[in-house]
């Protein structure tokens, strides 16, 4: 009888001796833990990724909404340095220096206050008090000697005013006399709330924390609102990349231990900067939850091949062998394996595999289209800013080239009633999740200031059957703004210049729908003789720009007829424009 054979691997001896049940069982490990591992490993990848994505949309958005808070602190400063420049306060006019202000607070700020400051810090003026009160002395000059050391505006940080237990910030810009010489600041403390409302109305609702910061680290404005918050430093871990300056991601906790992926952007400009904080427990528990069902059914499936193991003979071994081929296949080539292993028990093991399989492709697709649609939200708005700054631009050089331009009050006026429009189209375009505006909210949106509170010297009708289409938005904008120069023009020279005149605005659809009209009228105005020798902005606007504007098809007619003006504007609807013009910045 030959001897047995002797294993140099003590492994492999007990390895030899292992029954068949037992060769299962280790098969069935060896088979299922792997994948347990392999699937616990992606859905941690996944984990990392979706932090990567969630920073990397967390910065977008506090980028964006710095560039808001830098445009509402130019708005301010913007008007301050129209004021300083004016000739009330050249000459140290005080009485007329306060009408101008308080016609500006009206108008853009209504709750906050502008003062008149002398380089020690003796209050001039103050809107917020009555003339005759009694002034007292500012009581941070920080950002005052700022302004007197460099000759221009700047924004300071969060300090206490003379009322106690008041947060406030300053805006300061210099005021020279007529020779030229520093000889005080005009100052504005816009309110706190301004901010809380920008950054409100950026704020999704997935619980991220949303935060305003000045150049100290310490809370302005807070999305979720908590006012005790306000004026309270950042937390110390975040302070030292606080202090680095530039945007950038960092990870902090809060007082009470919650863990915190901070994106924080800065303001070109004044130094501030907002923070986008995603709390980790709005990505962990996902991925936690994920895991847990993950083990769950793996030990699921380990439990199940157990069994099988224990009750399977000799007729296992090719179903077990096609069941091992079918887990190591790649997701790609399950398709081409047999559909039945030719045992029961593991066709279901199979089956599960190959849902899992499916599951994976359909969730690697479903983060493929995400990342599109992450793109496409990026480029919309980056082309919405654009446009919005192009055309803030657009009205503010048109409106200084014109009559307005040499007067600082009226170019004020009529620069703010250009905003004021350009603002109501937007919010009209807001409302409509910049999708199509019906055309008669986009005509009363432009003639607002004459239709709400109702002039009757001013008629609308819109038609209905067919109705109009629907105007995309930047022909909204562009309509909105025709409409309102219009208005203005008949204001001040056409028929809305006599009590007796009137204006009749018409909008129907020709071509069963497929087109839209909109025609203005004015009657009984001082007689029209002829086109104006002289064009002003909005002649320009509506004889050049708004035809461009309107889109391919579109026509406008203005006609200066001896018994009043008349325009026409004809426009084509434009489809998917909103996607249309977000696809086209981002390529």
């Amino acid at each position: 009888m030959p001897p047995r054979p002797r294993y140099p691997a003590w492994g492999l001896s007990r390895a030899s001796r292992l029954s068949l049940r037992s060769r299962m069982a280790a098969l069935v490990l060896a088979g299922t833990l792997p994948l347990i591992g392999f699937n616990l490993a992606g859905i941690y990848n996944d984990f990392r990724h979706e932090q990567d994505r969630a920073g990397r949309q967390a910065l977008d958005l506090a980028r964006g909404l710095a560039l808001a808070v830098e445009g509402e602190l130019r708005t301010r400063v913007a008007s301050l340095e129209v004021l300083a420049l004016s000739r009330a306060a050249r000459r140290g006019d005080l009485p007329d220096l306060r009408a101008m202000a308080e016609a500006v607070v009206a108008q853009h700020s209504p709750d906050a206050a502008i003062l008149m400051l002398a380089e020690d810090g003796q209050q001039l003026l103050n809107t917020a008090l009555p003339p005759e009160a009694e002034l007292p002395m500012r009581g941070t000059l920080d950002n005052q000697r700022r302004v007197f050391a460099t000759g221009r505006a700047a924004v300071s940080d969060l300090y206490e005013g003379f009322v106690p237990g008041r947060l406030v910030v300053a805006i300061d810009v210099p005021v020279r006399d007529a020779a030229g010489r520093l000889r005080a600041v005009l100052a504005m403390n816009p309110s706190l709330a301004t901010f809380d409302e920008v950054l409100r109305r950026q704020h999704p609702s997935n619980g991220w924390i949303i935060t305003l910061l000045d150049r100290a680290g310490r809370r302005i404005a807070r999305s979720p609102e908590r006012e005790e918050m306000r004026g309270a430093p950042m937390p110390r871990d975040f302070m030292p990349a606080w202090a680095m300056g530039g945007d950038g991601i960092v990870t902090a906790t809060t007082p009470d231990g919650a863990a915190l992926l901070a994106a924080h952007a800065r303001l070109p400009a004044s130094g501030w900067g907002v923070v986008v904080a995603v709390p980790m427990a709005e990505l962990t528990r996902p991925a936690l939850l994920s895991a847990l069902t993950s083990t769950a059914i793996g030990g699921a499936l380990l439990l199940l091949g157990l069994v099988l193991a224990h009750r399977v003979s000799l007729s296992v071994t090719r179903p077990i062998g096609a069941l091992r081929r079918l887990a190591a296949a790649p997701d790609g080539d399950l398709g081409r394996l047999p559909p039945s292993t030719g045992l029961a028990e593991t066709d279901e093991v199979a089956g599960a595999l190959r849902a899992e399989a499916r599951r994976r492709s359909e969730a690697i697709a479903g983060l493929k289209d995400s990342e599109r649609r992450l793109r496409l939200v990026v480029a919309e708005l980056n082309h919405r800013a654009k446009n919005a700054l192009a055309t803030v631009q657009a009205l503010a050089l048109q409106t200084a080239r014109g009559e307005a331009g040499s007067d600082p009050a009226r170019f004020a006026s009529e620069f703010g009633a250009r905003l004021q429009t350009l603002s109501r189209a937007h919010d009209l375009l807001t409302a409509m999740s910049w999708e199509p505006a019906a055309l008669h909210a986009v005509v009363r949106a432009g003639l607002a200031p004459w239709l709400e509170p109702a002039d009757p010297r001013v008629s609308f009708r819109c038609g209905c059957s067919p109705m109009p289409p629907p105007a995309s938005p930047g022909q909204a904008q562009a309509i909105v703004l025709a409409l309102h120069e219009l208005a203005t023009n008949a204001v001040k020279h056409g028929a809305l210049s006599r009590p007796e005149g009137r204006v009749e605005v018409t909008c129907w659809a020709e071509e069963e729908g497929g087109v839209g009209l909109i025609t203005w009228q004015e009657i009984g105005g001082p007689p029209v003789p002829g086109p104006p020798a002289r064009r002003g902005f909005g002649t320009r606007l509506l004889e050049r720009a708004l035809a461009k504007d309107l889109g391919p098809g579109s026509a406008v007619t203005l006609a200066f007829e001896p018994e009043g003006v008349r325009a026409t504007m004809r426009f084509l609807p434009r489809r998917n424009a909103a996607a249309a013009e977000a696809m086209a910045a981002a390529v």
